[in-house]
């Protein structure tokens, strides 16, 4: 979506310049297996935090950029070796039950559903949560740490 509303570093300079402090990008390549983008990625770590939506395959590339990692919990056993633990995030997708060992190599976990018993259940598993601004009002939890928007 950002080259289609400019280029990529423009559209993130302008971004930060609003107040942004992390770009969570959902890619499609990446999610695939491709590391088709990780030149645009190596060049936004330079100035602001980038999360990407990826498969375990390049998950080691963009950690060695110093990106955020969103994975699958189901990817955990993958990610056990890597060096990067705080950048790695989970990603739980609706209904999912929160699994303390399943997300035991995951330093933050993102919520595509939020309620308060998940939060809560993460919180006692010193996780730090990220929700979407679609639950943000349903969340009394002061433990909540990032909202994704999507403005």
């Amino acid at each position: 979506m950002m080259r289609m509303i400019g280029k990529p570093i423009d559209v993130a300079k302008r971004w930060k310049e609003e107040g942004c402090k992390l770009i969570h990008i959902v890619d499609v390549d990446a999610l695939n297996g491709t590391s088709t983008n990780l030149d645009i990625y190596d060049n936004l770590t330079f100035f602001i935090n980038v999360e990407v939506e990826c498969a375990p395959s390049i998950a080691t590339k963009l950690l060695d950029l110093k990106c955020r990692v969103v994975l699958s919990p189901s990817a955990g056993p993958a990610v056990e070796g890597f060096r990067e633990k705080r950048l790695l995030v989970a990603k739980l997708p609706p209904g999912h039950a929160v699994d303390g060992r399943e997300l035991a190599a995951f330093h933050d976990v993102i919520l595509e559903e939020a309620d308060e018993g998940a939060v809560e259940k993460l919180l006692s598993l010193g996780k730090r949560i990220i929700i979407y601004e679609k639950d943000e009002g349903k969340i009394r939890s002061k433990g909540v740490w990032g909202v994704i928007s999507s403005s």
